[in-house]
């Protein structure tokens, strides 16, 4: 299977990985030969990349971070909360509502954890095809799992996981409480808008920490996830140890799937181009051991991207080195001069260490 740019699809192509909607259920599968049509729709739903069969590569299987039962069950179980809070946040005050909320997060967090201890490979998260109709639900989802993988990376202990994985769940839960035509805004947003979508970090936290049975340091998640370093985050300003040390965690995590994601108003970005960025800010904005734990448990260059390396070779991903993402194993489709290679051949950069990537695409 080979990683396309859906912008870049046409017709006749064959779908490697299926494509689900939100609630799970399959809306193009694998071995469906795209259409115009289909390839138009999927664009309008903002899927940036698709998983194209490929016979260079067709041997290759992508192994799921999660089981897709898992995933399906912990959205609609973060979609059900979430929208009950956002419809009627007083119910959910009082000592049984707060159980409630708790119960629910912990039966999440316990069934994603299941699975991530089980994962060997770097984190590949565009293995996960699916129309996203609400981003604060997914994007919930997918730093959960981030978080926790580096949780369980920096050693913390089963009841730091738990604190953190709910944390990272909630962490925009204070989102329920901003304007929607000002959180779904695909325009640029007026200082006035941005200053009250900054105050989702305060909404958040006053909820959870009024919440029973919701540990303060899953709130201070929601508080402090957009501090910096160098105290020039909000809502506090905070510096260094001033912030929580969950906090310095989910900063990293929230900031990568929210680059690697579609927006309305920009394209996403590939994994190693958002870690560059994430590498730019570190010190100033991020803790850099943690940036090292984060990159060290995902899928820089992910299975299926076409890569050019320095000798000129053109070559597709098709393995990961666990403890070297940064190296991955290649299989050569052209030569230095642009053409189709007569036998592929592979390339694993932790043996050629004189072997670099130098260019990345998704044609």
């Amino acid at each position: 299977m080979r990683l396309v740019a859906t912008a870049r699809c046409i017709p006749g192509m064959e779908l490697a990985k299926p494509i689900f909607n939100e609630k799970g259920m399959v809306l193009l599968g694998r071995g469906v030969v795209l259409t115009q049509r289909m390839i138009d729709n999927l664009r309008q739903h903002q899927i940036p990349v698709l998983y194209i069969q490929d016979k260079a590569t067709a041997d290759i299987e992508l192994n799921d971070v999660i089981s897709h039962e898992v995933r399906v069950e912990a959205m609609n179980s973060i979609q059900t909360v979430f929208s009950a809070i956002e419809k009627d946040t007083f119910r959910w005050r009082g000592t049984q509502a707060s159980a409630k909320i708790a119960d629910e997060f912990k039966k999440i967090f316990t069934m994603l954890y299941g699975d991530l201890r089980q994962t060997k490979e770097a984190m590949n998260m565009l293995v996960y095809t699916h129309v996203k109709e609400n981003y604060v639900f997914s994007h919930s989802l997918n730093v959960t799992l981030y978080t926790t993988a580096v949780a369980i990376k920096r050693g913390f202990n089963t009841k730091q996981l738990s604190e953190i994985g709910m944390g990272a769940l909630l962490h925009d839960v204070g989102k329920l409480f901003i304007p929607q035509g000002i959180l779904h805004k695909p325009g640029r947003l007026t200082e006035e808008e941005f200053e009250q979508i900054k105050k989702h970090t305060e909404h958040g936290f006053e909820f959870l920490r009024k919440t029973y049975e919701i540990p303060l340091s899953s709130a201070h998640c929601a508080y402090q996830h957009h501090e910096k370093l160098n105290g020039g985050g909000y809502p506090r300003g905070l510096k260094g140890d001033e912030i929580h040390p969950f906090a310095k965690v989910l900063s990293v995590c929230d900031v990568f799937d929210a680059l690697t994601t579609h927006r309305v108003y920009r394209r996403s970005m590939l994994p190693h181009e958002a870690m560059e960025l994430i590498y730019t800010e570190t010190h100033t904005h991020f803790d850099v051991d943690i940036v090292e734990a984060f990159r060290s448990t995902i899928a820089i260059y992910p299975i299926g991207l076409t890569v050019k390396v320095n000798t000129g070779e053109t070559a597709i991903v098709i393995g990961q080195n666990r403890d070297a993402p940064t190296r991955p194993i290649l299989r050569v489709i052209k030569d230095a001069g642009g053409h189709s290679v007569s036998s592929y051949y592979d390339i694993d950069l932790m043996k050629d260490l004189s072997v670099m990537i130098v260019e990345c695409d998704t044609v």
